[in-house]
């Protein structure tokens, strides 16, 4: 099977290879995925041999633990073309970030998922699918908020920043709507020029863009 290919009935389970450099945490995640039949441990290995395993195992998807300093092997699994799902914990959000920034399809944090929202998420990631948790997500925005990245500028409003803030922390429009004490309907008329200035395809995509431009730019945004 090739990388990338779309899994189907059970013989064509998600290929999966599990790279960590601690060898306990890659015999759990074996026994954790052994269980789902939607999902095949190909293989596992280091973050330094992660490529040769991707040469050797040809994956649909890798399952990457992260801790900091974040790895280097997130960047070129990225550059490889395969699609990634990073674990990480919570008071790591610049794992998160760098995930978020090198293209990860998922990022989810310890404590927070069962095997099966694992397995979920790693046959998402093998479909071109993004799955930000919303634990990932928390852990972001208030890494921002704690001054761990400048607002980002792709020319929004102060109401669209406000509104896309509260995306990113996952509230839906109604709660958003509630929040500001405004329609539901004037929610959803910013979150589609918000998605359109950032190019981004729906709420997902969106938060991770904003949590991009906060990781990459230094100026602040006007928001007039």
């Amino acid at each position: 099977m090739k990388s990338g290919t779309v899994p189907g009935p059970r013989s064509k389970a998600v290929r999966v290879l599990v790279v960590s450099d601690n060898p306990v945490s890659r015999i759990g995640f074996r026994s954790l995925l052994g269980a789902a039949p939607s999902v095949d441990v190909v293989g596992s290995g280091t973050v330094e041999r992660s490529i040769v395993g991707v040469r050797v195992h040809r994956p649909d998807v890798v399952l990457l633990e992260a801790s900091p300093p974040p790895p280097d092997g997130i960047a070129r699994l990225a550059r490889s073309g395969t699609r990634i799902v990073v674990v990480t914990a919570e008071q790591h959000p610049l794992v998160l970030v760098q995930a978020v920034t090198a293209g990860a399809h998922g990022c989810l944090v310890y404590g927070h998922f069962e095997p099966q929202a694992l397995a979920d998420v790693l046959v998402a990631a093998a479909r071109g699918e993004s799955s930000l948790s919303r634990p990932a997500v928390t852990a972001l925005v208030r890494w921002v908020h704690d001054g761990g990245g400048p607002r980002p500028d792709p020319g929004l409003t102060a109401r669209e920043v406000e509104i896309l803030e509260l995306i990113a922390a996952g509230l839906t429009n109604r709660e958003i709507a509630r929040r500001l004490v405004i329609t539901e309907k004037t929610v959803k008329n910013h979150a589609h020029q918000i998605y359109k200035r950032l190019g981004a395809a729906g709420r997902e995509h969106a938060a991770a863009r904003w949590l991009e431009l906060n990781s990459a730019t230094g100026e602040e945004p006007d928001r007039s």
